[in-house]
């Protein structure tokens, strides 16, 4: 099996967010995805890592690892880090596929029947606009649905009260 393309995929409504998807040349498609600077990313994976990746075997990750991250070694969470990350979610998504089960079986099986989850806490517009894009609001106060989970976290809980900003955003 080889890679044959690597698409990305951003929406105008989530400006932040990019999509990638790894196509191979036996039909399967992988799908991983990363947050903030999005079209610096984007760049950074058309110019560098898809040169790379076409025409390699998409289930020698630690492979693919090693052929896109360089000289440089640890980057932070920079561009670089964050596209990286994008390539390894969709190389293990190809490998689940092509191995008929779930990831999680390929990494040593479930090792519990609960997990707790993490919530942002992020208002509705966090991601959706470059403007709202900060951590003093996370959005808040652009409500568009139903449930808002900061102004829940933050009045609900009495002991994060102190660490909310209940500003609105700017329009």
């Amino acid at each position: 099996m080889k890679i044959t393309q690597l698409e990305t995929i951003r929406l105008g409504e989530f400006p932040n967010i990019i999509w990638v998807r790894l196509h191979t040349d036996e039909g399967l498609v992988g799908l991983g995805e990363t947050f903030m600077g999005a079209q610096a990313v984007e760049a950074y994976l058309h110019e560098w890592v898809a040169p790379k990746l076409v025409g390699q075997d998409p289930l020698a990750i630690e492979s693919r690892q090693r052929d896109i991250t360089g000289y440089l070694g640890w980057r932070g969470s920079g561009v670089e880090t964050r596209g990286n990350s994008a390539v390894d979610i969709a190389l293990w998504d190809i490998f689940g596929k092509a191995a008929g089960m779930p990831v999680y079986t390929a990494l040593g099986g479930k090792s519990r029947d609960q997990i707790r989850v993490y919530n942002t806490c992020a208002g509705y517009q966090y991601i959706r606009s470059n403007v709202n894009q900060t951590s003093s609001n996370w959005g808040l106060g652009n409500n568009a649905g139903p449930y808002e989970d900061l102004q829940g976290f933050c009045t609900a809980r009495t002991k994060w009260r102190s660490r909310c900003s209940l500003k609105a955003s700017p329009a």
